[in-house]
């Protein structure tokens, strides 16, 4: 590893930039896609290329905050986050979908509402699970970690 030109505050703040510039890119990739989806509905090579960046760094973030025991700085780990998560996922997909499908079919607002509705209702289910899921994976690595023998001998 080489050896750093920074001091401790100088690393501090370096890191704190590179957070916010990790979650400045996070959610701007993510309004992309939103926007990409409600303009260009149905053409999924539009925003393929954000759509896989989005995913690989996803997945990265969520293996390594388990991996380590983390689950989250404000959000305790529970049924009641997953739920809320889930439901404001949901809402978003839902009225994304809703947007770009009354943009393309305005003579159809009833199918164009149903539409959002499946969506929003299938990425709830989704996320629930796939966030219990991950929660669970969590709790047992936490629980694994804890029990990790320490340096001290127990006589």
């Amino acid at each position: 590893m080489k050896k750093s030109n920074l001091d401790e505050r100088q690393e501090q703040i370096l890191l704190k930039i590179e957070k916010n510039g990790f979650w400045l890119a996070f959610w701007l990739l993510l309004a992309a896609m939103f926007i990409q989806q409600i303009f260009f509905m149905g053409d999924i090579k539009v925003a393929a290329g954000e759509s896989l960046i989005l995913l690989v760094v996803s997945l990265y973030v969520v293996i390594s905050c388990i991996k380590n025991g983390i689950w989250d700085r404000k959000f305790k780990a529970s049924g009641k986050t997953n739920l809320l998560a889930s439901l404001i996922g949901g809402l978003a997909v839902g009225t994304v979908t809703f947007l770009g499908l009354i943009r393309n079919f305005s003579d159809k607002p009833l199918g164009a509402a149903a539409g959002g509705v499946a969506a929003g209702v299938v990425t709830f289910v989704l996320c629930f699970i796939a966030m219990t899921v991950s929660m669970r994976a969590y709790k047992k690595r936490s629980e694994a970690m804890e029990e990790e023998p320490t340096d001290d001998m127990d006589i």
